[in-house]
This record gives C-alpha cells, sequence and structure tokens, in this order.
C-alpha cells in the first residue's frame, strides 16, 4: 500500500473515531463558576524579585552545596564502619582476655 493511502486510511479512520468516542464535557458557564480573564490571569508575587545572582560570598552554590552534601554522607559512612570496626575489636579483645584468664586458671591446676 503506498505511503499516502495509509496517510489517508489513518486520517479517515481517526475522523471516524473521533465521531465514534466524542468526548462529553458539560458547557460552562463563566459568569456563573465565577471566571473571567482578571481571575485566570493571577500572577505569583513574590518578597525577592527573580533572576538575581546571589553575590553573598558567605552563601554555597548548588553545586557546591550538592558536593558538600555528597561528602557529608561519604564521610559519615565512614564513620560507621570504623565504629563497627572498633566494636569487633573490642568484642576480640574480650574473648581474648577471657581466654586468657581462663589459661592462667588452668596453669594453676598443672
Amino acid at each position: 500500500m503506498p505511503k499516502e493511502e495509509k496517510e489517508a486510511l489513518i486520517v479517515k479512520k481517526l475522523e471516524k473515531y473521533k465521531v465514534d468516542q466524542a468526548a462529553v464535557f458539560p458547557e460552562i458557564d463563566e459568569a456563573e463558576m465565577g471566571m473571567d480573564e482578571a481571575s485566570l490571569a493571577i500572577t505569583i508575587k513574590t518578597k525577592e524579585p527573580l533572576g538575581q545572582d546571589v553575590t553573598d560570598p558567605t552563601i554555597y552554590s548548588i553545586q557546591l552545596s550538592k558536593l558538600r552534601t555528597e561528602e557529608d554522607h561519604r564521610l559519615s559512612l565512614a564513620d560507621r564502619k570504623k565504629q563497627k570496626v572498633r566494636d569487633q575489636i573490642n568484642e576480640l579483645r574480650d574473648a581474648f582476655s577471657q581466654i586468657v584468664a581462663k589459661n592462667v586458671e588452668a596453669s594453676d591446676h598443672l
């Protein structure tokens, strides 16, 4: 089937679909709903004008803030890992001291 015939068939089927599946929207009385151009043209008022550059050197840029946040996250993960290792070392020390105490008691019996 040639390309033109395919496009014509698509357009014809689309028109038929639009007729068969017509959208059902109730009529809106703008006066009754309180809608007019003035109410639809409300703008957002801000205290600061938009689009101004931040010139304060104490405020981080977005990129710098994100980098610092990522670095803080990595440091906190490293601290957690260090604490887990410290806890394991303390458990091993306790186990070792118990074994040494048992050995001392056992040598007394010998």
